[in-house]
């Protein structure tokens, strides 16, 4: 009897033991990430366009424009959207993100006019 016993709390410790690395796992998955895009947005309609459009999208958090340095940050769920989706919708809205040597124009490096922004002539400001 005191065999049974003693095998069958060790039964309940295993699978306590198991469930609470279960428990441990579940929270150690990343729950959001956020990235900087360098963009050629260059005014504040630009600005509100990408503020109208990519809060909504599914799995973004937080989006924060910073129009003076060109950048969007956006705060995301990885299970629920990706960076490639987050720049193609950002594309839809005629907001590009540019490689790296933007990160260069941005910070007012820029030295032979690649950075000269967008075509204005399709909206007002």
């Amino acid at each position: 009897m005191k065999k049974i016993l003693i095998v069958m709390l060790s039964l309940l410790l295993g699978i306590t033991a198991v469930d609470a690395q279960k428990k441990a796992d579940k929270k150690a998955v990343k729950k959001s990430e956020t990235v900087t895009f360098v963009t050629d947005l260059d005014c504040e309609n630009c600005a509100k366009k990408v503020l109208d459009v990519i809060p909504f999208k599914k799995g973004v958090k937080d989006v924060v424009v910073d129009v003076p340095t060109k950048t969007v940050k956006v705060t995301y769920d990885p299970r629920k959207t990706t960076e490639a989706a987050l720049v193609e919708s950002l594309a839809k809205i005629d907001v590009h993100v540019v490689g790296d040597k933007a990160t260069d124009c941005a910070k007012g490096g820029c030295t032979d006019g690649a950075c000269e922004g967008h075509n204005h002539a399709g909206h007002k400001h």
